[in-house]
């Protein structure tokens, strides 16, 4: 039976290199790679950014759409599906967490500390996962 792989994307190097190995993983077992990118408004001190929905929704489209159209380059052979979702994306990842055999990450994204080894966004799917969860380093 083929797997259905779920990766989170953010546009960082490292949950490309988390698509990458998802990909590379299909090629050799069979199976879908949906590439899931979560956008939401960001708050910050209790206020909505003026940025409005509309322009933060096209730079997250544009930076899924670069990150699969790289890796679909590599992997001509793989079925990669991409998949824009808004909100928040830990609640949004272990949702899918419950359709997949496999969620891949890369061990850091966007906004990590300096020095931390794993990002809190990964830590949190690592424990809440409906499913086995890979970090890519």
């Amino acid at each position: 039976m083929p797997q259905t792989v779920v990766v989170g994307l953010d546009g960082s190097d490292e949950s490309i290199r988390a698509l990458r190995w998802a990909a590379n993983q299909v090629k050799e077992v069979g199976g879908i790679v949906h590439a899931a990118m979560v956008w939401h408004q960001p708050v910050q001190f209790g206020y909505r950014m003026p940025t409005p929905d509309a322009e933060l929704e096209q730079r997250a489209r544009k930076s899924l759409d670069a990150a699969v159209d790289r890796i679909k380059a590599e992997f001509p052979s793989v079925d990669l599906r991409a998949r824009l979702i808004r909100g928040h994306v830990v609640d949004e990842m272990v949702g899918l967490s419950k359709q997949a055999d496999l969620l891949v990450v890369g061990n850091k994204g966007h906004g990590a500390f300096t020095g931390m080894m794993v990002g809190s966004v990964a830590l949190k799917l690592v424990h809440h996962a409906a499913c086995p969860v890979v970090v890519v380093r």
